[in-house]
């Protein structure tokens, strides 16, 4: 139910992207298929564009049939560009006879430079944010590159000659490569291209792209722009090479003289300057500008500053090449918003930082957190109240106007001189305190303090309470002020791996107050960090406390979710690091998440099943093997016929052979601690393995391995004689003899074998190691799980033999057996088609195996009646159920038994469909 705009805003922008994605696939594979075909044609081709056929929904919406305003416009590029949709194809869509963008943000990550001259069609820009943290560098692996090539598409309105230029290195590349996945052999082929190994395009420079955009930006948009944002651009990366450096350089020398001063603190001659920072100076008009994490240096900085002098929001955040910061003086009226955090200020002398920032009395924003690692001999630094830092806060006419003021990370903070700061800035909104040596609490938790407002916002942090002493009062009175930290420093590794820290510490006792408001962020900042191993430790090491029981069950199905993709993700990223994996399965491993969550189950249980080839650390197998059989109860066959290969099925036997050695171990150890001699007790122990072995009683690990070999086996002829070839039959003939009283794990061992009974080519492999002599006891003498499992092994060969065959001496144990049964009010099995009941239905020569059917089917019908009452009408069983009970109605001498069980089936169905009906008519009324 939609119960909010913004979420039906999100539902339609996700509509709109999935008819636009499947679009996408029939060009993308369009262009596959031609490339390939100009390829195998000696790399001949016409330089003329295609006749393509648009696919029918980018057409309509090209065509102007549904035009978007300002505020759809702006939602849906940004909608793209966050969710990683944005690239050449989707940006095509952004013509301004159906589009008006003013305020978009942008990222460059799947773009190439063919399709930046869009941003020509729109004259209303006012702010443009462009992403470039996810560098090109990236692209060198090739599972970088194949996630690369998923998300990047051209567009249709580029040249078939410019695509093939682009393009067809990646199409080829992903072409080979897969073929040479499938076959598993290298292509051998004179006519593999050197264009086959790792690709590289200067169209995806992010050089070129900014350059396409800035250069293409229309001509009202260079006067009416307001905002733009560069972070993490490297203007100066491209200059390594000649032929970059002469791209990327421009003599700077006309605009720059007053720069000269600086040369010395230049790497680069003081008469170059980036083409791309010429391009932003045009924009004269800008008043917020975001150079954060550049390579910018001081002369480059200077120049920005005297050329867009109407700036009144900065950030400079990072900006680590900058060295000198006197040009912000020009700003001193101006500037509202500026953010130094992580920037280097070694250089800063006479006037230092703390005399610049005094003079910028119009500041109401400002940033000088640090969360750059510091030297570990200085983690204590002594804290001088004449320092610069204290005394610039002491001083009573420092930033008058100042709301928002972070000071996280710095260690020479004095108590006193923020109590000072605090007295006279009564209308501060927002302090960060995290990880500061010292802090004045009394501002925080004390509201008869003089510096205590309960409109303000803090980040704080616990590091000056032992572990070991943390209460839940402590959670109570610190989880708000980790969370706004955790909310404000998403991007800052080394502050988040702290706060995520802190946050272990107290979930791991104490239940947190705001566990989904957690989760969300902690999601979030996996997502943001997924190649952080720490990051990822401490992520996954909070999301198990957060989801222990009974917490786990106040959460709601998305968060599961959320926490099974992110888990996910980690283990694809670090497949090989014990601990982390071993975080991971420790979360997953909950009937609710695996029950409840919709997530992708074969991926995960193909990940966990590689885990128990890669360690044999107890608490990963157990865990394990506990995750996959609950997980494969929501496999397909295909998806179950993967998981059961061969080289699994070893694995998992061999589990179960461990398991059973360290269960005989365990009870020898325990009759060598009863009263009895040692040697003489060994002995006796060695001689009862060897001739005549005790009963055991299994673990969860045992049971667990046996019902996913259970699973994998139901309906799948392909995983039985997997089965059979990695010596299954042979294993579990020995569990016979080990667990012949304990009926849990006979239940599944039976139950496997029934698996097998129900494949006709498999059915002969029973006899061959007398396995079936051993399980007839079980008709009359076991529990009735057992006693079913075991006469529907026999009811299946008793379906293959001729008259002359049968045992009738058995045919009639198992009548007995069956007219004996009490039908259970739970189900004792469960069926993923009543597909191997037919031929048992039609039967009729041998009595005793059609009744097993008609029983089982009855059995489940009455305890998960839904279910499997709609199998029968999907199945098409109904009308044999009908003719089988005429059959018995018109017998001269019916089994009255049968046609109670038939009877009653078809009540059952008759009473489904009155309930079904009558809902319908409700829904329709």
């Amino acid at each position: 139910m939609v119960d909010n705009p913004d979420k039906l805003n999100v539902i339609c922008l996700q509509k709109f992207v999935s008819l636009l994605k499947s679009d996408q696939l029939i060009w993308k594979k369009q262009l596959e298929e031609d490339i390939e075909n100009i390829q195998h044609n000696q790399n001949r081709y016409s330089r003329q564009l295609l006749n393509y056929h648009q696919p029918h929904f980018l057409q309509y919406f090209r065509h102007g049939f549904g035009p978007l305003n300002s505020m759809l416009s702006d939602h849906l590029i940004n909608y793209l560009a966050t969710n990683d949709h944005l690239n050449d194809y989707t940006l095509s869509l952004f013509s301004s006879n159906i589009t008006c963008l003013r305020r978009i943000a942008i990222n460059v990550k799947y773009l190439s430079r063919l399709q930046c001259h869009i941003f020509n069609q729109h004259p209303h820009l006012i702010q443009l944010d462009i992403t470039f943290q996810d560098h090109n560098s990236i692209r060198t692996n090739p599972k970088a590159i194949e996630l690369f090539y998923q998300h990047v598409c051209p567009s249709i309105d580029s040249s078939f000659d410019k695509i093939f230029n682009v393009y067809s290195p990646m199409i080829l590349h992903h072409k080979y490569s897969s073929l040479q996945h499938e076959s598993r052999r290298a292509s051998t082929s004179s006519n593999s291209p050197s264009i086959y190994t790792l690709w590289s395009s200067e169209e995806f420079s992010h050089h070129k792209i900014l350059n396409e955009i800035l250069s293409n930006i229309h001509p009202m948009t260079i006067e009416r722009l307001k905002s733009l944002s560069l972070s993490h651009y490297k203007f100066f990366t491209s200059s390594n090479t000649t032929p970059a450096r002469q791209y990327s350089a421009a003599d700077m020398s006309p605009i720059a003289k007053f720069s000269t001063r600086y040369a010395s603190s230049m790497t680069t001659p003081v008469n170059s300057i980036p083409t791309n920072l010429l391009l932003l100076l045009k924009f004269n008009n800008l008043t917020a500008l975001n150079i954060s994490s550049t390579d910018l240096r001081t002369p480059c900085f200077d120049i920005i500053i005297n050329t867009l002098d109407k700036l009144d929001t900065l950030d400079l955040s990072s900006c680590r090449s900058i060295k000198l910061f006197n040009s912000l003086l020009r700003l001193s009226s101006k500037l509202k918003w500026l953010n130094l955090s992580n920037c280097s200020f070694n250089f800063q002398q006479n006037p230092t930082i703390y005399h610049i920032l005094y003079e910028l009395k119009s500041l109401e924003y400002l940033d000088l957190s640090n969360d750059i690692p510091v030297n570990e001999s200085n983690i204590h630094p002594i804290i001088d109240l004449n320092s610069d830092l204290n005394r610039f806060l002491s001083d009573t006419h420092c930033l008058p106007r100042l709301k928002h003021f972070d000071i996280s990370g710095l260690k020479t903070v004095s108590s006193i001189s923020l109590n000072k700061f605090l007295l006279n800035h009564s209308n501060l909104q927002f302090l960060g305190l995290f990880l500061t040596n010292e802090k004045y609490s009394p501002c925080v938790f004390d509201s008869n303090d003089l510096c205590y407002s309960k409109y303000r916002h803090y980040t704080y942090d616990i590091q000056h309470i032992a572990q070991i002493a943390l209460t839940e009062n402590d959670l109570v009175l610190y989880e708000p002020y980790l969370i706004e930290a955790l909310k404000r420093y998403q991007h800052r590794h080394v502050f988040v791996q702290k706060i995520l820290s802190y946050f272990f510490f107290l979930t791991r006792s104490f239940q947190s107050k705001q566990a989904h408001l957690l989760i969300e962020l902690i999601h979030h900042i996996m997502s943001l960090h997924t190649n952080i191993q720490s990051i990822q430790m401490a992520s996954t090491a909070c999301l198990y406390n957060l989801t222990r029981t009974p917490i786990i069950e106040q959460i709601h199905v998305k968060h599961l979710a959320q926490i099974v993709n992110a888990t996910m993700d980690v283990m694809e990223t670090f497949p090989t690091h014990q601990q982390l994996q071993k975080n991971c399965i420790l979360i997953l491993c909950s009937d609710r998440i695996l029950h409840e969550a919709h997530f992708k189950f074969h991926l995960l249980a193909t990940l966990v099943m590689q885990n128990l080839h890669n360690y044999t650390d107890l608490a990963i197998i157990q865990t394990g093997v506990a995750i996959l059989s609950l997980l494969t109860t929501r496999l397909t066959i295909d998806e179950c016929t993967h998981l059961g290969s061969v080289t699994n099925l070893k694995r998992l036997l061999q589990v179960i052979e461990q398991q059973i050695d360290r269960l005989q171990t365990m009870q020898i150890t325990e009759n060598q601690q009863a009263n009895v001699p040692h040697n003489e007790q060994t002995i006796n122990d060695i001689d009862m393995l060897l001739n005549n072995p005790p009963q055991l009683a299994s673990d969860d690990t045992l049971r667990f391995c046996l019902s996913l070999l259970w699973n994998l086996t139901d309906e799948n002829a392909v995983v039985c004689e997997n089965f059979i070839q990695s010596m299954g039959l042979e294993l579990f003939q020995r569990l016979l003899h080990l667990f012949t009283s304990d009926t849990i794990v006979l239940t599944k061992i039976v139950g496997l074998l029934s698996n097998i009974a129900e494949v006709p080519h498999l059915k002969t492999c029973l006899y061959s190691i007398g396995i079936v002599s051993s399980i007839q006891k079980y008709i009359n003498e076991a529990v009735l799980d057992v006693a079913f499992s075991a006469t529907g092994i026999f009811a299946h060969l008793l379906y293959d033999q001729k008259d002359d065959e049968i045992d009738f001496d058995l045919c009639k144990q198992m009548m007995n057996a069956i007219r004996s049964w009490q039908n259970p009010h739970t189900n004792m099995v469960t069926y993923r088609s009543f597909k191997p009941f037919l031929p048992l239905l039609y039967c009729t020569h041998i009595p005793v195996v059609q009744l097993w059917a008609i029983w089982a089917m009855h059995h489940v019908c009455s305890t998960d009646r839904n279910r499997y009452v709609r199998m029968i009408h999907e199945e098409n069983i109904l009308e044999i159920i009908h003719a089988l009970y005429d059959d018995q109605l018109s017998n001269d001498d019916p089994d009255t038994f049968l046609l109670e069980l038939l009877q009653s089936i078809l009540h059952l169905v008759k009473r489904y469909d009155s309930n079904h009906r009558h809902k319908s008519s409700a829904v329709a009324s």
